[in-house]
């Protein structure tokens, strides 16, 4: 069985795999991401790479940003602000020898549930990763839709209010914020749909916290939990009008607990069932079958797609 160097770039640590071409894992570990410059990102995925010389046939990189799978080119790096109108595929194919294969983080987790996941037995689907903002990766006819600029799925930015979107950014970013769907179907946003009901800072909370308040029986918890369930099954059904998938499958931290599938999807039958006339079909709402490792699985398979 062939063997491939796969690597996660995120914005605190760069993971890394020796893998299977099935998709396993051999040996795994990770590494700080570096923050100041481009050749000192590209210099520690070197010196991984030469860790295994020998080992591996090709190299798979999942990173952040809006990348030109095709060509290798990183046009951002997301919060890497330093990589920009980058050709990472070419690079890392000088410093390493190998070929080398760079596609989105969230196109990646994607790739990964549409191979072996949750995705794999439709042709139309969706990824939803909920975190600080709302990831996303649409799968047409099972291949990962790229977008005319290379940013199909970025549904952080589906609005959730129309009237004044202009004057509200330009006069306060944070009021044009909120018109986001970012801002409510996330983590952040359960998050803070929980501080404002309990009237507490949203700062310094984060998930386990949230849940075990949910578990302990707190009203607020619960009713920021509805909240959180309605605003994500409305983007969903928006989404829906336009694409008409068969499954959305979601991701993220806070996806671990069957709660949080199980809202969106009651929310989202009960918006259905309130619009009888809706000209397009339910989808499924399932979790995500692979977590952390997602983004790594999905990067190999865009790389032996290539092959």
């Amino acid at each position: 069985m062939k063997q491939y160097l796969a690597f996660d770039i995120g914005g605190t640590f760069i993971k890394y795999a020796l893998m299977g071409e099935d998709g396993s894992f051999l040996e795994s570990g990770k590494v700080p991401t570096p923050a100041d410059t481009m050749e000192h990102l590209l210099g520690d995925l070197e010196q991984i790479g030469r860790q295994y010389a020998g080992q591996y046939d090709g190299v798979a990189v999942s990173m952040p940003g809006r990348v030109d799978t095709a060509a290798g080119i990183a046009h951002t790096g997301g919060a890497l602000i330093y990589i920009k109108e980058a050709p990472v595929g070419q690079m890392l194919e000088q410093r390493l020898g190998k070929p080398v294969r760079v596609a989105n983080d969230a196109k990646c987790a994607a790739n990964a549930e549409a191979w072996t996941g949750a995705l794999a037995d439709v042709a139309n689907g969706a990824v939803l990763v909920l975190g600080t903002g709302t990831g996303g990766a649409i799968v047409l006819n099972h291949q990962i839709w790229m977008g005319n600029t290379f940013a199909a799925g970025e549904l952080s930015f589906l609005l959730t209010r129309y009237k004044g979107i202009s004057q509200s950014f330009s006069e306060n970013a944070r009021d044009g914020f909120e018109a986001l769907w970012a801002n409510h179907a996330s983590a952040t946003g359960l998050l803070r749909a929980y501080a404002a009901r309990k009237g507490i800072p949203a700062e310094g909370l984060d998930g386990l916290q949230f849940f075990a308040a949910y578990d302990a029986g707190e009203p607020e918890a619960a009713a920021a939990l509805a909240d959180f369930g309605e605003m994500t099954a409305a983007g969903i059904y928006s989404v829906q009008s336009v694409l008409d998938l068969g499954r959305y499958a979601i991701g993220g931290g806070i996806s671990a607990r069957p709660e949080v599938t199980d809202i969106v999807r009651i929310k989202l039958d009960e918006i259905y069932a309130a619009i009888p006339f809706t000209a397009f079909g339910k989808p499924e709402i399932v979790r995500c079958r692979y977590g952390n490792d997602a983004n790594l699985i999905g990067a190999l398979r865009f790389l032996l797609q290539k092959a």
